[in-house]
């Protein structure tokens, strides 16, 4: 069955488009000639045609049926030519098959309820399948996208919106066996693989820590450094522990007096002694240390610039691997306990004799070389990453999905377990259908054999034959033809062929007669119990009443065993102009019903495009001079050529055949002076051009405003005869309304 039409960009639709939407088993679409009925009619028969390349239709569970069509195109299609295809009923059918036939239909009947509620499960399974991919997709993009996008961005391109970074996330779950990184390490190496390609980093130089330390291991500073132990002053020196005194002592002796006690006690022998103890071995010993702490000095501040050096070379460098915060403290501590050594050593060049404890800086020179280490195995990772960028690139990205998918292993084994539980019973249900339809299709093939040899064309040639003679169509008949099997031809009492003699209302008839066979048979025995929807477009053009009551009969019929499931029609579409013989065919019991199976539609003519109006299960068409009035306060700009048709109508309605007037012509009359006499005549005018002349002979050109001026005209003249009343009345307007009632 279909659910909805679209016809865009074709004839009187515009290029957006109208639609039929919510289509249901019957209805009525009602529309003015011109208004674009026969170009949904033709859609459906020319579905390929390039014309209607922008149009749509959708059909219930994406099953589509043929579409048998009745409109203009029908009627000169089959029948302005001498042989018509015979349409194939169940005529020869004997009461056992029709029997048997009507208890197979009912299952296939019972089937396509279990089918469709099969389709209607399905339909549940995989809404919430959607959902449950809507959730998780929603889930994942919050938790994990948004959460690591700033960090890793390249690892993203390609999948930067929900749904394909859903998909890649399932992906990598079922594929990604890459070594597991932390969050911390993988953005160290997104800084240089993502974005630009970063420079070769130099290595950095370890420092010369070796002679430092060698200087304060040395043995020199646990060592007193005393003058010659065998010069007869040596004894004393040595009792007294004050050889460093005496040292410095000596340096001060003037002549023969002492620096000490200034006494002339200092004789050639005792200076000759003091020479002899302070002798070439304790001078160079002292020279030693001496030397010792210039190079220590020397050592330390060149260390100090070497660090300076690199912090200036990493500060102007975006990608320095020193950790500078650490080393700058470690440091700190370090040139505090070198200055530390250096006060020892001074303190031993000071009093050479005594001894000094000197703490090797290893610890710290051990760490310094470590940081070292570790900033350039950094690098040697950064230039060997850059030296194979892309492959890096590559191999980061599989590094940083390996991450997250271990981020989202939770949610992620959540999801597919939900969606398996669902998929399991939705597969499940695939079955219970493929079963459903292997029973169909044995169905069908057992009422192809209940009709093979049943079917033929002869009953349909009866069936028309009697209605045309019920009907009083006695001057031709349908006979079967004489040149080509299983065809018509249309045959005059005295045998003569008709072809395209007949009457446009004889040839309207006879096809509609025609088409309600083809309706319930085929143009094949293999067609008889095919299903398909029926497509009526203004069946009833041209005939008088008695005909209009037989097609109305046939349709009904038709209508009845739609909405009792019974037959191989499952849909209707009427649609037509004539509102006497809408409302004969949408009237149940003599008065309105809302129905549920039941739809209706309005087409609507504007200035430039046809407009489509749902009115769901609410009956629109009242009378035509409702209609008329409709037209008129409708708030959808509608061309003068209709504005001005129903003016004419309603007028010629109200004021002739109800009022009291033989000829419209008089109303301008009704007024007092002759301006307004002249308006009202120019208004009759403006409303006949087109349609027929009146006795004046006034023409007024359209120009913009034309249709708002003669609307207040056509309200003035109701005011004018005293049927304001009414007019409020027809128009919907609440004030004022005279209680009058036009009795239809």
């Amino acid at each position: 069955m279909l659910k909805s039409i679209e016809v865009k960009n074709v004839a009187t639709y515009s290029p957006e488009g109208s639609n039929l939407e919510d289509l249901q088993p019957i209805n009525f679409i009602y529309g003015a000639n011109g208004s674009g009925k026969t170009t949904i009619s033709n859609y459906l028969t020319q579905l390929d045609e390039p014309k209607y390349t922008d149009c749509k239709l959708i059909w219930e569970h994406n099953q589509p049926l043929k579409a048998h069509v009745y409109n203009k195109d029908f009627r000169e299609q089959n029948f302005f030519k001498a042989d018509i295809p015979g349409v194939f009923t169940l005529g020869k059918a004997s009461a056992e098959q029709l029997q048997k036939l009507k208890e197979k239909q009912e299952e296939i009947k019972e089937l396509r309820k279990q089918a469709s509620e099969e389709r209607r499960r399905l339909a549940g399974f995989d809404n919430q399948l959607k959902l449950e991919s809507e959730r998780f997709r929603e889930t994942a993009w919050e938790l994990f996208f948004k959460k690591l996008k700033p960090s890793f961005s390249d690892a993203f391109k390609g999948c930067s919106t929900k749904e394909p970074f859903k998909n890649r996330l399932l992906q990598e779950y079922k594929s990604n066996k890459a070594e597991l990184h932390s969050q911390e390490a993988l953005e160290k190496q997104a800084v240089t693989l993502f974005g630009e390609v970063p420079n070769r980093i130099e290595p950095l130089a370890f420092f010369k820590v070796k002679r430092l330390l060698e200087i304060e291991e040395s043995p020199v500073w646990q060592k007193p450094i005393i003058g010659k132990s065998d010069v007869p002053i040596a004894a004393l020196i040595q009792e007294l522990g004050n050889s460093d005194w005496v040292d410095k002592g000596q340096k001060f002796i003037i002549d023969n007096t002492c620096p000490f006690c200034q006494q002339p006690t200092i004789d050639v022998a005792f200076k000759m002694q003091l020479e002899q103890f302070f002798d070439e071995s304790y001078k160079n010993s002292v020279k030693e240390i001496e030397e010792l702490e210039r190079e220590y000095i020397q050592l330390a501040n060149q260390l100090k610039e070497e660090l300076s050096e690199y912090r200036d070379r990493e500060a102007a460098s975006a990608d320095t691997k020193l950790n500078w915060e650490i080393l700058d403290t470690e440091s700190e501590l370090m040139f505090s306990q070198m200055n530390e050594i250096m006060r020892l050593i001074n303190d031993k060049i000071k009093e050479p004799g005594h001894t000094v404890k000197v703490v090797p800086l290893t610890e710290s020179y051990k760490k310094l070389s470590e940081h070292i280490k570790q900033a350039n195995d950094e690098i040697e990772v950064h230039n060997q990453m850059i030296s194979t960028f892309s492959e890096s690139h590559s191999s980061l990205i599989k590094l940083i999905w390996r991450y997250i998918i271990e981020e989202a292993k939770p949610t992620i084994e959540s999801h597919l377990k939900a969606s398996s539980g669902i998929t399991a019973a939705r597969s499940k249900l695939v079955d219970e259908q493929n079963s459903t339809n292997i029973k169909g299709v044995e169905l069908k093939k057992e009422i192809e054999e209940l009709t093979k040899g049943a079917a033929g064309v002869e009953f349909s040639e009866l069936e028309m034959n009697k209605t045309l003679s019920s009907y009083g169509f006695h001057s031709f008949r349908i006979v079967k033809s004489k040149v080509k099997d299983n065809c018509y031809q249309i045959q005059r009492e005295d045998g003569t062929l008709v072809e395209s003699t007949l009457s446009e209302g004889e040839v309207t008839f006879i096809t509609f007669l025609y088409y309600y066979q083809l309706a319930k048979g085929g143009h094949s025995e293999d067609s008889v119990n095919e299903r398909r929807i029926l497509v009526v477009d203004d069946p009833i053009s041209s005939l008088d009443s008695n005909v209009m009551f037989v097609v109305s009969s046939l349709l009904r019929k038709i209508i009845e065993d739609i909405r009792s499931g019974q037959g191989h029609i499952p849909q209707l579409i009427l649609l037509t102009h004539n509102t006497y013989f809408h409302k004969q065919l949408s009237i149940v019991d003599g008065r309105k019903q809302e129905l549920k199976d039941t739809a209706y539609w309005l087409l609507r003519k504007g200035a430039k495009w046809t407009s489509i109006e749902s009115h769901g299960r609410s009956n629109p068409i009242s009378s035509t001079y409702e209609l008329l009035w409709k037209e008129l306060r409708s708030e959808n700009k509608i061309s003068n050529v209709m504005l001005q048709n129903a003016m004419r109508r309603i007028l010629e309605y109200y004021f002739t055949v109800f009022g009291q007037f033989s000829n419209i012509k008089k109303l301008p009359y009704q007024f007092e002076t002759i301006e307004e006499q002249i308006i009202c005549k120019s208004l009759l005018s403006w409303v006949n051009d087109g349609s027929h002349d009146i006795a004046d002979e006034i023409h007024v050109s359209d120009y913009d405003g034309t249709d708002h001026r003669y609307k207040e005209v056509f309200r003035a003249l109701f005011e004018a005869n005293n049927q304001i009343g009414h007019y409020n009345q027809m128009m919907g307007i609440e004030e004022g309304i005279v209680e009058e009632q036009l009795k239809t």
